[in-house]
């Protein structure tokens, strides 16, 4: 294993260096859903998972460059919703994001353009990347 895919055998509470507790019965089931993911290491996140963290704002530092390799093999990956709702949880994510993290942008941006004709069909591009993109 490289050094630097360590943190990917980590779960965000451990990334983060934060405890998020552990829900009760009051928390909503999505609440229960996050509490009990933040525990799991990174790596073992089914793309479904990932769609729900990135969806809730969890830490896309982390979460995004997953997301991305998910991606690189099926771009409109069914995560539990509907076909692209991965490529959409990651797409919502704020701009300022892409911004600090240009190779992730560039990546991502790569990977649309090789897939436009698809994409278009069944996604509804944020602003964001509508002006980002040349399709």
């Amino acid at each position: 294993m490289n050094k630097k895919d360590i943190w990917r055998y980590k779960s965000l509470e451990q990334l983060e260096n934060k405890s998020w507790g552990t829900a009760t019965d009051k928390d909503s089931g999505i609440v229960q859903k996050c509490l009990a993911l933040v525990k799991v290491p990174v790596v073992k996140l089914a793309a479904s998972e990932l769609r729900i963290l990135i969806g809730q704002s969890f830490n896309p530092s982390y979460l995004v460059p997953l997301a991305l390799e998910i991606l690189q093999h099926d771009v409109l990956v069914t995560a539990g919703m509907y076909p692209g709702d991965l490529l959409k949880a990651v797409l919502d994510v704020p701009a300022a994001f892409w911004e600090e993290h240009p190779d992730l942008h560039k990546n991502l941006l790569d990977l649309m353009q090789e897939r436009s004709e698809e994409i278009e069909t069944e996604i509804d591009l944020p602003e964001f990347w509508r002006n980002n993109l040349v399709m």
